[in-house]
């Protein structure tokens, strides 16, 4: 099917990124000495430079001391982050290879369509390659997500996205990357 083939074209293309960071208790604001705990992060990557350059999600590296990655074939790297962008969500890290890596083919989101066919490639709960598809449900939609963060000009999809998803590709039916998913409401 075209999923199918949409699926194996785009896999090597995608990784896993893990790491831990230190947390603040919400209910800890205001005590003399707030109380923070380690959490385990997790989500996804698209190489979008045979060099080792990986297109994520900030809030998937924000405050991670070391930003694991697993490549297709199951080959461990550290990354470094090279950019970030807090207001789009969006960060750029890089792994050093000795070969090439390959590849998303990258598409365009300015002719999509209402009711047309994606599909969602990401570590959901950590499960490497975990595919669905969906429907774009609406364009153009922002997203308030709490007080200090939102989403403008987003693509609502019905594909099920969940934790471990963020930095992974929407992509068409051709395999093309259309956006990043990005968050769950």
């Amino acid at each position: 099917t075209p999923i199918v083939t949409a699926v194996r074209n785009s896999a090597p293309a995608v990784v896993n990124i893990q790491g831990q960071k230190s947390v603040t208790d919400p209910l800890a604001v205001g005590r003399t000495t707030p109380a923070s705990r380690e959490v385990n992060g997790m989500g996804t990557g698209v190489v979008i430079d045979s060099r080792g350059y990986i297109l994520t999600n900030h809030h998937v590296v924000d405050g991670v001391r070391q930003i694991n990655v697993t490549l297709d074939g199951g080959q461990a790297y550290v990354a470094q982050l090279v950019a970030h962008d807090r207001e789009t969500d969006l960060a750029v890290i890089r792994i050093k290879t000795p070969q090439p890596l390959p590849t998303i083919h990258m598409g365009t989101s300015q002719d999509l369509m209402s009711g047309e066919t994606v599909i969602a490639l990401g570590n959901a709960y950590g499960y490497e390659h975990t595919v669905t598809s969906g429907i774009i449900s609406a364009l153009h939609r922002n997203v308030q997500v709490n007080e200090t963060q939102q989403y403008l000009d987003l693509i609502q999809t019905d594909a099920s996205i969940n934790p471990g998803n963020s930095g992974g590709p929407l992509m068409n039916l051709d395999g093309d990357m259309i956006g990043l998913n990005v968050a769950v409401r």
